[in-house]
């Protein structure tokens, strides 16, 4: 009930944010008093904001609210720089995570229900430490006193002006763009449009711009039982023309059905609120031998890994590919820093 009651709500958002629902005239009065206090805080933080000593601080941020691609691309990000030789780090706030309140080291052994998802999953892909924190000053603290990094990745926390930075690469989503331009809740702003002026790199999934776009392609795909990981083409292979079934919570979770789908792929989808844990019960009621979900779904499931079910499901891991103009913008501050 209360998940049906959430995916509703989200999508009457989505219709006055990205649609021209008449509601978001009569939110505009609300936005006015949201933007105000969005610049409040942001000249109080500025000027409590001290500048970080020694590891450089880049944030991966996002000008709207919803899912745009941050966390797979600061995971980009990261890898990238571990093949510079780079050491990295990577605070988080810990979305929907119990443990926030004080600094907390993220481990393998952590549950997504602790942590939140998207911090557990970057452990997982990067090996690297993971703090979080809802101040995420703090988190910065705890990784440079007990940790030797080069680059503390801030995953999102463009808002969170009082957070020293070197760098600001924001992720926008390349179909919805900014929407009807206007702040919270009237519009999906976070901040006005005009913050993109300050930014060092704006990235958009699929622009027309090669300077901004991203993509997304499939590494493998891993059964969740055995950790096998076969290539997209020889999964195709084993499936062999037989119903397959995809579910995910992700933010924008038509983008994961499209991928799939585009890449020859029969596929039912079945979309979750963000961020959702997917239900035991959930996945009896599907009939397929074969479910694909994202690997931020899989952090959430490891207590099913010795479930019968697990053998029908499969985990599609994802590499986005970042624009070579902005890798070779960052070797350049790499090693003139």
């Amino acid at each position: 009930m209360v998940i049906a009651l959430r995916a509703s709500f989200e999508r009457l958002l989505h219709r006055i944010w990205y649609e021209g629902h008449w509601a978001s005239h009569c939110l505009i009065p609300l936005s006015r008093l949201v933007e105000w206090e969005i610049r409040r805080r942001a000249a109080l933080g500025l000027g409590k904001r001290v500048l970080q000593q020694g590891a450089k601080v880049w944030v991966i941020g996002g000008l709207t609210v919803g899912g745009t691609g941050k966390t797979p691309v600061l995971i980009a990000l990261g890898e990238w720089l571990r093949d510079q030789g780079v050491s990295v780090g990577v605070i988080s706030r810990g979305y929907r995570g119990r443990v926030g309140q004080k600094a907390h080291i993220v481990s393998a052994s952590d549950s997504a229900t602790d942590v939140g998802d998207e911090p557990l999953l970057i452990q997982h892909q990067l090996d690297c430490p993971v703090v979080i924190c809802r101040d995420r000053g703090a988190a910065l603290a705890v990784m440079v006193d007990q940790f030797d990094v080069d680059v503390v990745l801030s995953d999102d926390g463009l808002q969170h002006y009082s957070l020293p930075r070197d760098l600001e690469v924001v992720v926008l989503d390349g179909k919805r763009g900014l929407g009807n331009g206007r702040i919270i809740p009237a519009g999906p702003l976070r901040e006005p449009a005009a913050r993109l002026g300050s930014v060092d790199w704006v990235l958009e999934r699929n622009s027309k711009d090669p300077d901004r776009s991203f993509e997304y392609g499939i590494r493998a795909v891993r059964q969740v039982s055995s950790g096998k990981s076969l290539s997209w083409p020889d999964w195709l292979l084993q499936v062999s023309g037989r119903p397959v079934t995809a579910i995910t919570a992700l933010g924008q979770p038509s983008q994961f059905f499209e991928m799939l789908s585009g890449r020859g792929l029969n596929v039912t989808g079945i979309a979750l609120p963000d961020h959702e844990a997917i239900s035991l019960s959930q996945l009896e009621h599907l009939t397929t031998d074969f479910v694909l979900m994202t690997a931020k779904d899989a952090v959430k499931l490891d207590h099913l890994k010795n479930n019968e079910i697990a053998s029908r499901l499969w985990v599609v891991e994802i590499e986005t590919r970042l624009p070579p103009s902005l890798l070779a913008k960052l070797a350049v501050t790499l090693r003139t820093d």
